[in-house]
């Protein structure tokens, strides 16, 4: 029985050792296949990568322009604002008041307006920019 023993443990061992090779080998074979196609999918995916940075970086650059712009639009409004209580004040009958407040307010929806247009502008300068960078950074559509 002790023999019966020793050759079920050999026996196992060679088919263990069978095994580990045949899995050995067919990882090698996958492992071989996913590389040839890792080649141009690491490439294209590469491509995308840097093609989706240069993209942020150029919509980034259009946010800033127009974040900085807005804020000095937001500043002049705010002087804009602080000009009325003085104007009022200085007044020295009530039709000197409301010219003051007439004047003021005409400045103020001249601004207004003018926040419309800027809005638009900026709206087609982001639209642009889009467009641009999908169309121009589009790996997918080159070889």
């Amino acid at each position: 029985m002790p023999q019966d023993h020793a050759r079920t443990e050999s026996h196992r061992a060679e088919n263990f050792r069978s095994e580990s090779t045949r899995s050995e080998r067919s990882r090698g074979e996958k492992s071989a296949r996913v590389e040839a196609l890792n080649g141009p999918f690491g490439e294209k995916s590469a491509a995308s990568v840097n093609a989706g940075l240069r993209m942020q970086k150029q919509m980034f650059e259009v946010f800033e322009v127009i974040g900085r712009e807005w804020f000095a639009r937001a500043t002049s409004k705010a002087e804009l604002a602080f000009k009325l209580p003085h104007k009022l004040t200085a007044a020295n009958s009530v039709p000197d008041a409301v010219s003051a407040y007439q004047e003021w307010l005409g400045e103020w929806i001249n601004m207004f307006g003018e926040d419309s247009r800027r809005f638009m502008s900026d709206s087609q300068k982001i639209m642009d920019t889009g467009v641009r960078c999908l169309t121009d950074s589009s790996p997918l559509g080159s070889t």
